[in-house]
C-alpha cells in the first residue's frame, strides 16, 4: 500500500520531536483520509497545549473523548495486524503519561504568579479533579478497548497492561476518583501479563501535587 506523502512526514516529524510539523502534516493527512485514525488521535495530542490555559481542560477532555475511537480505526485500516499495533503502541506510548503530564502542568500554572502572599489560581481544584478523573478513565478504558479488539494476542495484551499499570498508579493516588475495588482488579489483570508486577501502595493520603511515586 503506498503510503501518504504527508504521514510519512508526520511520522519523520514525530521521530525528531518536531511537534509543531508534525501537527501541520498531521492536518494533511486528515484532510486528504478524514477516517485516519493515526492523524486524528495525534493532531489532537499536538494541540493539546496550544492556545489558552482556559481552554486546556475542553481539549484535554476531547483528547481523551477521541482517544477510545481512534482504535478502531486502527484496526480497520488496510495496515497489517503488526503494522496496526506497532502504531497503537505509539498511541499509547504518547497518551499513558499524560494524565499525569496535564496535573503537572496545572499545578505548575497554579504556583507561578503570587499576588502579595497569595498565588494566582489559574485552574481551579474542581478542574484540575476533573481532569484527573478524566484522564484516568480514559487510560483504563485504552486498555479494555485494545483486548477488546485483538482479543489474545501477546502484543496487544502487553500493550493494555501498559495502560492498566499506568491506571493502578493513578487510582492508588487518587482513591477517592476512582471506583471502590477496581485497582485491584485491574492490578490482577497486569499481573496476568506480568508476573512480577506489584501493585503499588495506596497513598496515605490523597494529593493533586506535581509528583508522583
Amino acid at each position: 500500500m503506498e503510503q501518504s506523502k504527508y504521514l510519512r512526514l508526520a511520522r519523520e516529524a514525530r521521530a525528531e520531536d518536531n511537534s509543531e510539523s508534525a501537527k501541520l502534516y498531521y492536518q494533511k493527512v486528515r484532510e486528504e483520509d478524514p477516517e485516519n485514525g493515526e492523524a486524528k488521535f495525534f493532531y489532537a495530542y499536538y494541540a493539546l497545549y496550544e492556545g489558552t490555559n482556559a481552554e486546556l481542560p475542553g481539549r484535554f477532555a476531547d483528547l481523551c473523548k477521541g482517544l477510545k475511537g481512534t482504535l478502531p480505526l486502527i484496526k480497520n485500516s488496510l495496515e497489517s495486524k503488526e503494522e496496526q499495533l506497532k502504531m497503537i503502541g505509539e498511541v499509547v506510548g504518547a497518551f499513558v503519561p499524560e494524565t499525569w503530564a496535564n496535573n503537572v502542568y496545572m499545578n505548575r500554572k497554579n504556583r507561578e504568579k503570587k499576588v502579595g502572599n497569595q498565588y494566582v489560581q489559574i485552574f481551579s481544584v474542581n478542574t484540575i479533579k476533573t481532569c484527573m478523573k478524566t484522564g484516568m478513565q480514559a487510560v483504563r478504558d485504552l486498555g479494555d478497548e485494545i483486548v477488546k479488539l485483538y482479543g489474545a494476542d501477546p502484543e496487544a495484551k502487553r500493550l493494555a497492561a501498559v495502560a492498566w499499570k499506568e491506571y493502578v498508579s493513578l487510582a492508588q493516588k487518587m482513591y477517592a476518583y476512582a471506583p471502590k475495588g477496581e485497582a485491584e482488579i485491574y492490578a490482577a489483570k497486569v499481573k496476568e501479563v506480568d508476573p512480577s508486577y506489584e501493585m503499588p501502595k495506596k497513598a496515605g493520603c490523597i494529593s493533586l501535587a506535581n509528583s508522583k511515586k
